[in-house]
């Protein structure tokens, strides 16, 4: 009972808050770019803690609990990059279609309609991954300190999100993105100093560096880089790249400070996975004698909190990870409700009202939450294969999406089949890799993608004679508005 007091407790102070702080019915512009007119400030804090989801608050942990610090290296740097490259890509978006309201609305301008719906059902499938991975962390977690079985946890919690994300879009998503900034802010300032006092102090904490096998001290070990390291680098920034929900933040801010906004955004997420790590190596050093259960070290800083804390600290880490949660699952929502009502609904309905797309916005954000609730249940789900997976799905996007910001002899119909060929030849590598355990061919998975949309982009280019005059796309997009 007192589980779902609290739940319920965080529902209803989020909805007060969202209702008080924009109080009037959304417009379709409010609903899906909030009026554009996001300041610096609040645009580096949501894109920071927009980018901090179940990954960086149970992974960093998992990781510095298991590799030490390699593991933790290669997890922090390659997500705080990630902000720093889109925030080039954000600025480049601006100066070329910042009226836009989704990266395959402008694919389709840049390139045509194939590359359009190829851009669509690749971001339903990340923002649905989005929903998983944050309910499938969520359960872990809150099913062991509340004891509410997981089917009630996911009805619960995708109620809440939805709910939250109904009612004001991404205006609901940046409100909440505070309150989850404020929550991170108390545990990784208040909450993991604490435990590294409690379990004995910094010498405590460097007994863990080396993880729990004590082995991996060397922050260039080969066997991490590559097993590990490069196929995270190039799920992390092929992920930002093609992220609906830091676009969405892009095309909401104010001219001229897209690139300043992400810039600090990756130096405040940095600060996340970093502290929350150390409860990782707090969870490995030998002194401290904390069991993780085997298979559960997604939850290694977690049983660190409640081994070394009273209850007053578990409940902090508790709502942060819920309110984590919630920001994240309202973003992917948002994110996926400007795609239904752009990229969908308007192309079937060009005449559209403001008021169905309104609609339209609604009912993609019901029908991503209803996907992800039902995957979330299924049994023994691993986060971190999820992440890997998905990464070597949508790498094949990473470079023609940023060739197709920059490079005026970008073609078409090259583009569509070097993603094509990319997904083809990296995605079944990397799933024999996971099946047959070779880490080897699981990496090359991931690469191969990049290598074969390249090479297929940058021949097509060369042999290509047209060119694209974003100027003109520009000026297009300022008569319209």
């Amino acid at each position: 009972m007192t589980g779902y007091i609290f739940l319920l407790v965080f529902w209803a102070v989020a909805l007060g808050v969202i209702i008080i702080v924009f109080p009037k019915r959304s417009t379709m512009l409010s609903f899906l770019v909030s009026e554009r007119n996001v300041g610096f400030g609040l645009g580096a804090v949501s894109t920071a803690v927009a980018w901090v989801w179940a990954g960086a608050l149970f992974l960093s942990s998992q990781k510095a609990y298991q590799q030490g610090i390699p593991g933790l290296v290669w997890f922090s740097v390659p997500n705080a990059l990630a902000l720093v490259l889109i925030s080039f890509l954000a600025a480049r978006m601006h100066q070329v279609f910042k009226n836009g309201f989704t990266l395959p609305e402008f694919m389709g301008k840049r390139l045509d309609h194939r590359a359009r719906v190829l851009y669509t059902v690749a971001i339903f499938v990340s923002q649905s991954y989005a929903v998983i991975f944050n309910l499938t962390a969520a359960l872990l977690m809150l099913n062991l300190v509340t004891g509410i079985v997981k089917p009630n946890l996911v009805l619960i919690l995708g109620g809440m999100i939805v709910s939250l994300s109904l009612l004001r879009g991404m205006r609901s998503s940046l409100v909440e993105d505070v309150l989850k900034a404020v929550f991170i802010g108390i545990v990784i300032f208040v909450i993991v100093p604490v435990v590294i006092m409690k379990a004995g102090g910094l010498s405590v904490l460097a007994g863990g560096l080396g993880g729990v096998e004590g082995m991996f001290t060397d922050l260039f070990n080969p066997m991490v880089a590559w097993t590990f390291g490069i196929p995270i680098s190039i799920s992390l920034l092929s992920g930002v790249v093609i992220d609906q929900q830091q676009w969405q933040r892009a095309f909401s801010m104010r001219t001229k400070i897209a690139r300043k906004a992400f810039l600090l955004g990756g130096f405040l997420f940095l600060l996340v996975p970093v502290m929350l790590g150390l409860l990782g190596y707090i969870a490995a050093s030998p002194a401290t004698g904390i069991k993780v259960v085997p298979k559960q070290e997604q939850l290694a800083g977690f049983n660190a909190v409640m081994q070394l804390l009273s209850g007053p600290g578990v409940l902090a880490f508790t709502a942060m990870v819920l309110a984590g949660l919630v920001a994240a699952g309202s973003s992917a929502l948002a994110a996926f409700s400007s795609i239904g009502a752009i990229d969908v609904y308007r192309i079937w309905n060009p005449a559209a009202s403001d008021r169905q797309l309104l609609v339209a916005s609604r009912l993609a954000m019901i029908l991503l939450a209803l996907v992800g609730m039902a995957v979330a249940l299924i049994p023994n789900i691993q986060l971190l294969y999820i992440i890997l997976l998905v990464g070597a799905f949508r790498a094949s996007l990473l470079i023609p999406t940023i060739l197709a910001l920059f490079w005026s002899k970008l073609p078409a119909t090259a583009t569509f089949w070097g993603i094509l060929s990319g997904m083809i030849v990296g995605a079944p590598l990397f799933v024999y890799g996971s099946i047959i355990q070779d880490r080897t061919i699981t990496t090359i998975g991931s690469l191969s993608p990049i290598f074969i949309t390249l090479l297929v982009c940058l021949v097509g280019g060369l042999v290509s004679q047209r060119r694209f005059s974003y100027s003109l796309l520009a000026l297009r997009e300022e008569e319209k508005a």
